[in-house]
């Protein structure tokens, strides 16, 4: 099959995405290799079906627009991203967050609903597109693991709440927490036990079908039990309630200008779901890309996931992420090239006359799904490791997942990263400051009171281990002159700056003042291992002192230099 040919330098930048996308469509695939990856591809879509369907409730859109959202995105992402397998589409991370954001515009499932979601999708996709377009693909990583995971542990908790009522059979209302536990507690006299049975059958299924065989569509297999089930006994009688009509249609146009009000609201909301996007697409393009043994441009995923947000906003669905469970899955049925998502794509528009049967499908089973969903964010191995570690790192993780759930989405993870910035600063500016000695026999130096570790009393040599900025200065200093009141008789000092990666300008000033001080007590400083960048600022700041501070390759070789003059 011949394919396009590789676009000049000379190529808009536009088009160049588009030649290299379309190129890529097929790489991996042989004629050999097809009927695996087609199997793959069926196999995406039997998982994609029913967590699609189950999406779109938590969305609080009609139960189309998913699967609208799912063929957009993974035809976009195909064309666009690097990875090969990644799966993107409706989320249940993040359909949780723009719902409840949104819904302070306009009810679920109303027209001015729809169209504020549509626009959202699309100024995510922007944001998205730009930073992979500006390959700022490090931006992911600005969140730390304990945040992310306090985070989407929140985030679960919002999702088992909000299907309670389903999985219950009972009435549903109120947009926060506060007021869902409220109606629901209300409404406890009025529990369906064949609901709760429904819900917990599915669950049931789907932990013990993925312990099993995690390839297999336990989801489907669940939802399509459920039915026959609800249909046979007629449960509807019973308080058990069905998903409904399903209106299968095409994409739509539903963008429309928003007011200044609601544009707060839509920014607002974009900025938390780009942070989501972003960590979530990047730990599951990368960790899919080390199983398979290839390379992932993160950067370029992010352009694919933006664009595919763009996509879905355009055909007036609703925001899309990279899923790590329907990934996993792919890859667990074999996939290995873009053919399993494009298969799956097509085979979804081909079946979509069959959505109109879905009418049937018990709200109870769908909550079940969900409820499977949110205790996989729920990491509780992952927050225990978190706790051993480190409990200033835990309790950031537990600000973050009561932040997201007791003050708001935007709110906690805002009060999250602040929190954590400030605890980063706050061990910045108290950087350790060691004297090291000479292992014995050797011309390594370490910390004192390893065993073998000698002081050379007649030099005094510190290790600083963090960079030197107007944070920790002050505090340098006084460590500085309390570690020389200690060794009265030292006139030479060595700093091992291996760890200061640069000085900032209120760094070298007190240096400079440092030195002064020393010259009174006739004590030389020289230092040892630092970077070109500690070197440049030292001869730049313009002062006499630090430009004629001697550098040196290692902690011996300046140490040997002092006690020689």
């Amino acid at each position: 099959m011949a394919t396009p040919p590789a676009p000049s330098p000379r190529t808009p930048i536009g088009e160049r995405i588009a030649l290299r996308g379309v190129r890529d469509l097929l790489v991996g695939v042989t004629r050999a290799s097809v009927p695996g990856q087609v199997l793959a591809g069926v196999t995406l879509l039997a998982i994609a079906i029913p967590e699609q369907l189950a999406t779109s409730r938590l969305a609080g859109a009609p139960a189309f627009f998913a699967m609208i959202a799912f063929v957009v995105a993974t035809l976009v992402f195909a064309a666009a991203g690097s990875n090969p397998i990644v799966s993107v589409g409706a989320d249940s991370t993040i359909a949780p967050l723009f719902a409840v954001s949104l819904t302070r515009l306009a009810p679920f499932g109303s027209s001015a609903y729809l169209e504020v979601v549509a626009v959202t999708a699309v100024t995510t996709g922007l944001v998205l597109t730009v930073i992979g377009l500006a390959r700022l693909g490090w931006i992911a990583d600005f969140l730390s693991a304990p945040i992310v995971a306090g985070f989407l542990a929140g985030i679960g908790l919002i999702i088992i709440v909000h299907q309670l009522p389903d999985a219950l059979g009972v009435a549903a209302g109120g947009s926060s927490i506060y007021q869902r536990l409220h109606v629901v507690a209300s409404e406890l006299g009025h529990v369906s036990a064949w609901s709760i049975g429904l819900a917990v059958g599915t669950l049931a299924l789907l932990a013990v079908g993925e312990r099993r065989n995690a390839r297999l569509p336990w989801a489907l297999a669940g939802i399509l039990v459920a039915t026959v089930l609800s249909v046979a006994l007629s449960l509807a009688h019973h308080g058990v309630a069905e998903l409904g009509a399903v209106t299968v249609g095409g994409p739509q146009w539903r963008l429309r200008w928003l007011g200044a009000s609601q544009w707060a609201t839509v920014f607002a909301t974009t900025v938390t779901l780009v942070i989501v996007i972003l960590s979530q697409s990047a730990a599951t393009t990368r960790t899919s890309a080390d199983e398979l043994g290839v390379e992932t441009d993160v950067s370029r995923d992010f352009l694919g996931v933006g664009l595919a947000n763009v996509a879905a906003g355009l055909v007036g669905a609703f925001p899309v992420d990279a899923s790590p469970a329907r990934t996993t899955v792919t890859r667990l049925a074999g996939g290995r090239t873009k053919l399993p998502g494009l298969v799956a794509a097509v085979l979804a528009i081909a079946l979509s006359p069959l959505g109109r049967y879905a009418e049937r499908i018990p709200l109870a089973a769908l909550a079940g799904i969900l409820f499977f969903i949110a205790a996989r964010l729920v990491k509780l191995d992952q927050l225990k490791r978190v706790w051993t570690t480190s409990r200033t790192e835990f309790a950031l993780a537990v600000v973050s997942g009561l932040g997201v759930v007791l003050v708001g989405v935007e709110a906690g993870i805002a009060i999250a990263v602040g929190l954590a910035i400030l605890a980063q600063t706050w061990r910045s500016a108290r950087p350790a400051l060691l004297e090291l000695g000479r292992r014995t026999g050797t011309t390594s130096w370490e910390p004192l009171g390893r065993p073998g570790v000698e002081r050379e009393h007649r030099v005094l040599v510190l290790f600083l281990n963090a960079d030197l900025f107007f944070a920790n200065a002050g505090v340098f200093r006084r460590r500085f002159h309390d570690r020389l009141a200690e060794r009265p008789k030292t006139r030479h000092v060595v700093l091992d700056a291996v760890a200061m990666a640069d000085v900032d300008f209120t760094g070298l000033a007190m240096l400079t003042d440092l030195l002064a001080d020393l010259d009174k007590e006739h004590v030389d400083v020289t230092v040892a291992r630092a970077t070109p960048a500690v070197r440049r600022a030292f001869s730049r700041y313009g002062d006499a002192r630090l430009a004629a501070v001697a550098f040196h390759d290692s902690v011996d070789t300046a140490v040997r230099a002092a006690l020689a003059g």
